[in-house]
C-alpha cells in the first residue's frame, strides 16, 4: 500500500477514526480502571464480609450454655406473650373480619374446631374461612393474615371462580390459630 493512499483515507474519513480512536480510549481506561481498582476492592471487600460472617457464625457457638440457655428462655416468653388467651377468640375473629372488610372483601363463612394440645398445653383452633373478591385483594388478605398479631399458620389456601363473567374469586383459607389457656 502506498502512504499517499493512507493519507486520504485519514483525510476522507477523519471523523469516523477520531471517533473510533475515541471509543477506544474510553474502552482502555474503563478497562484498566477495572482490572487495577474496581476488581482488587471487590475482593478485598468479599474477604472482609467473608471474614466477617465466620466470626458472627462462631459468636453463637462461643456464648456458654447457660447463656444460651437464658437466651432461649427469653425468646419463647416473647413467642408466648404473642399467643392470645383463650378468651381472646372473639377477638381473633373480629381481626378475621376487620381484615377482610380492609381489603373491600366479602367473608362469607368461619367455621372452626378446637383441639388441645397437651403437649405444648395450647389450643389449637383449626380454622376454614371463606372470602369472595377480586384476586389483588385477596393477596393483600393472605399478606395482612400472615402478619396477623396472633400466632397462626396457614396450612391451605384453594381459590375458585364463582361467575365465569365477573372477575369475582372465592378463597378458602384452612389456618391453625393457637391459644392458650386461662391462667398460663
Amino acid at each position: 500500500m502506498n502512504l499517499s493512499i493512507i493519507k486520504q483515507i485519514v483525510i476522507l474519513r477523519r471523523k469516523s477514526l477520531i471517533a473510533l480512536a475515541v471509543f477506544f480510549i474510553v474502552t482502555l481506561a474503563l478497562q484498566l480502571f477495572l482490572n487495577f481498582y474496581q476488581i482488587p476492592r471487590l475482593e478485598k471487600l468479599r474477604a472482609a464480609w467473608s471474614q466477617q460472617a465466620e466470626i458472627d457464625g462462631r459468636g453463637a457457638a462461643l456464648q456458654s450454655r447457660e447463656t444460651l440457655y437464658k437466651n432461649g428462655l427469653v425468646d419463647l416468653a416473647k413467642f408466648r406473650e404473642r399467643i392470645y388467651l383463650k378468651s381472646n377468640f372473639a377477638r381473633f375473629i373480629s381481626e378475621l373480619y376487620d381484615l377482610a372488610a380492609k381489603n373491600n372483601l366479602e367473608l362469607t363463612s368461619i367455621t372452626y374446631k378446637p383441639l388441645l394440645n397437651t403437649e405444648e398445653q395450647l389450643l389449637d383452633y383449626k380454622l376454614a374461612v371463606a372470602v369472595s373478591g377480586k384476586y389483588p385483594q385477596l393477596k393483600r388478605f393472605i399478606y395482612d393474615l400472615g402478619s396477623a398479631s396472633n400466632i397462626l399458620v396457614i396450612d391451605s389456601i384453594s381459590l375458585a371462580s364463582t361467575d365465569t363473567s365477573a372477575d369475582t374469586v372465592q378463597l378458602q383459607i384452612q389456618i391453625t390459630s393457637y391459644f392458650r389457656k386461662e391462667g398460663q
